[in-house]
């Protein structure tokens, strides 16, 4: 039997309400209907104190640990469980991990994934997989077939155009640690 493969949630501005108790209802559905090992806020452009609120007290409520992509000091300032780095913040790994618990990092190839490995990441997600607007041609489930995950002490998320159960079922043939998402968790 297949163990189950790590679900790690990416949050979308675009995708979710912005007012807190709209909010609240619906991350709460997303929460009670998936399994969800880890969950991480993403608001590149204007992050919101009021929802990451919300966001963090139900992460808590159902215990998964919380991540703020990209903002290290409303990381430490909000209570968040970690930091999920972007490309461009690669070196500040080392120094988010001696202030937070867990250090994700955003990869998109092999290199990328041995650096941030060398830095002490915790978790590193790897896009994109599947075909996924505006990211560019996917490296495929074939690619990840050739990494050894032994030789890294991170886990790693597959991610990019995982929509469906389809794509997850193809991810959890081969020996990887988990998938990442933004619309998969949006179905119920």
């Amino acid at each position: 039997m297949r163990k189950r493969i790590k679900a790690y949630l990416i949050t979308d501005p675009n995708l979710y309400p912005s007012s807190p108790l709209k909010f609240y209802d619906f991350y709460k559905n997303i929460l009670d209907s998936h399994a969800i090992s880890f969950a991480c806020y993403r608001d590149k452009e204007s992050p919101k104190p009021k929802l990451f609120e919300v966001f963090l007290k139900l992460n808590q409520n159902y215990q998964i640990p919380s991540l703020l992509n990209s903002h290290f000091e409303m990381a430490l300032e909000y209570g968040f469980d970690g930091l999920h780095c972007n490309g461009k913040q690669i070196q500040q790994i080392s120094d988010a991990k001696q202030k937070l618990p867990l250090v994700f990092f955003s990869a998109h190839n092999e290199q990328e994934i041995r650096e941030a490995d060398s830095y002490g990441a915790d978790g590193i997600t790897l896009s994109p997989i599947f075909a996924t607007p505006n990211k560019g041609k996917p490296l495929g489930i074939d690619f990840l077939k050739t990494l050894n995950l032994d030789c890294y002490k991170a886990k790693i998320f597959a991610l990019g155009g995982i929509i469906s159960q389809k794509e997850i079922l193809e991810i959890s043939q081969i020996p990887f640690c988990g998938f990442a998402s933004i619309r998969y968790f949006l179905s119920s």
